[in-house]
């Protein structure tokens, strides 16, 4: 799933950043060569929102699976698989 998680946000981002993974860490890095290293999604996904980097009202965004379910309701146990446009939406919304 990260792999599909990290393609997603860098769709929303598109060449305003760039979005790494190394291991357990999410690597934010500016135009300007600035690296921000985050130690999971959620708090990338919060520096995405505070840095104005990424749009939470995408309209490409809307439908699929899990649209309008809150990160809680993706995650909790029982709960139908959610892709990764799901999981980015209901992280975005749940960011600031």
């Amino acid at each position: 799933m990260k792999p599909a998680v990290l393609a997603e946000l860098r769709r929303r981002v598109g060449r305003r950043a760039r979005i790494t993974v190394l291991g357990d860490r999410w690597v934010l890095s500016s135009r300007t060569g600035v690296q921000q290293v985050h130690p999971d999604v959620e708090a990338l996904v919060g520096a995405l929102v505070a840095g104005r980097l990424v749009d939470r009202s995408d309209p490409l965004a809307g439908g699929g699976a899990g649209h309008g379910r809150t990160l809680e309701d993706l995650v909790r146990p029982g709960a139908p698989p959610a892709d990764a446009a799901a999981l980015v939406r209901a992280m975005l919304a749940d960011a600031g």
